[in-house]
């Protein structure tokens, strides 16, 4: 028993290795070399738990190769886990062919549950993972079970029921290091986020309005000239170029000050269906500019809790990206509709759409899709959302357009 119990932990700290490397690559910006690191680190705790099973008896032995397989698949990639899938056949081929076909149909029964399950696993909180583990494991269990029970090996079961509990253990404690090495680096990135906030809205606070006040100068002189007879067409294209650039420059001054801001506490009841009709007669002009076509459905008696002066601000934002979104004309959709005890606003456009890469970084302050953008203005529209205890979901697709979900809870 002392030597069963000495090779359990040898395997247990074999998949330990799995945690801290992943906890040591981490700390580097994610790539495809550090998923092949990681990946490596993955195969050599195959290889190893493989070749150096717990023998029990003559035929009838256990190993962890399954963790490795389960972290390559959802901490990886699922191409990753077919390919560890791959390898581990591989190395049945050569160790113990008489094992290799009950190990391609394991393999590919437990695949499939893995696709199914893999969106669920990847969105969900920490406790679902663990249980996810769990019941996989158990699976697991059962099928070895079985096996004893045909072999008329049920003397070996406390040894089964041993490992299993060994296997739950280390799965366990494999996923929730690398979940909370996730949930740290989450913090950081926060954190980093955060200060940057702070130094803008002190920046913003301190320099805005003495920015302002010679702009305003500068812009009253200018608008004098242009009204002026005797200057050139160039002349007065320069001119009306010059006033664009204050009012750009204007508006990104009014970002930072809305960063800087204090937040309001005043909440009232928000009419949303009539704010919505009233921002997107306020945007028709804009989007008649730009060759847009605004299509909206609402229903009526939607209601939130909120500042309206924060909400309009918000769907103006919002609206604005979806019609500077195609710069070549389109279709803006907005609806608007109640789920439950959730009300929901949609925003799609038929634009540029965004990468994978992209839609990571949209919010965060200096990161802008256009040319001349700031980030302020979609890092103001979260924070508002935020604010009115809602949330948000993008979907997108480069050059096809995206869909910007907004949910709120409904003002009874």
């Amino acid at each position: 028993m002392k030597e069963f119990i000495a090779e359990l932990l040898f395997h247990f700290f074999i998949m330990m290795i799995i945690p801290l490397v992943n906890i040591i690559l981490s700390r580097q910006s994610r790539n495809n070399k550090i998923n092949f690191t990681f990946f490596l680190t993955i195969c050599l705790s195959l290889l190893i738990s493989s070749l150096f099973p717990v023998r029990i008896t003559d035929g009838l032995e256990f190993d962890l190769k399954f963790i490795p397989i389960f972290i390559a698949f959802y901490y990886i990639g699922p191409r990753w886990g077919l390919m560890a899938i791959g390898i581990l056949l591989g190395i049945t081929l050569f160790v113990d062919i008489t094992k290799l076909i009950p190990n391609i149909i394991n393999y590919f029964f437990m695949t499939i549950l893995f696709f199914i399950v893999y969106k669920h696993y990847i969105r969900k909180r920490l406790l679902f993972k663990l249980l996810a583990g769990v019941i996989f494991y158990l699976f697991i269990f059962t099928t070895r079970t079985i096996y004893l029970m045909q072999t008329g090996a049920m003397g070996d079961f406390p040894h089964l029921v041993w490992f299993s509990i060994v296997s739950i253990i280390t799965l366990s404690t494999t996923i929730y290091l690398i979940e909370m090495n996730k949930l740290q680096l989450l913090m950081m990135e926060q954190l980093k986020k955060a200060d940057k906030l702070n130094a803008i809205s002190q920046l913003a606070a301190s320099i805005a309005h003495e920015i302002r006040n010679p702009m305003t100068t500068i812009r009253g002189f200018l608008q004098l000239m242009k009204n002026e007879k005797n200057i050139t067409a160039s002349q007065g294209m320069f001119i009306s170029l010059s006033l664009e650039e204050l009012d750009r420059t204007n508006q990104i001054i009014n970002d930072f000050l809305s960063l800087a801001r204090p937040i309001s506490e005043f909440t009232e009841t928000i009419p949303l269906s009539n704010i919505m009709l009233d921002i997107s007669d306020f945007m028709k002009p804009y989007a008649v500019m730009s060759n847009v076509k605004m299509n909206i459905h609402l229903e009526d008696n939607l209601y939130i809790a909120g500042n309206v002066n924060e909400c309009k601000q918000l769907f103006i934002n919002l609206i604005k990206n979806g019609i500077e979104a195609m710069p070549d004309g389109g279709n803006l959709e907005i609806n608007g509709y109640q789920r439950n005890d959730m009300a929901i606003i949609e925003i799609k456009d038929n634009g540029v759409g965004f990468s994978a890469i992209q839609l990571n970084q949209l919010g965060q302050p200096y990161y802008s899709t256009k040319t001349k953008g700031t980030g302020l203005g979609l890092m103001i529209s979260f924070d508002i959302i935020k604010r009115l205890k809602g949330d948000y979901n993008i979907e997108s697709i480069e050059n096809k357009g995206t869909i910007f979900t907004i949910t709120f809870p409904v003002k009874m």
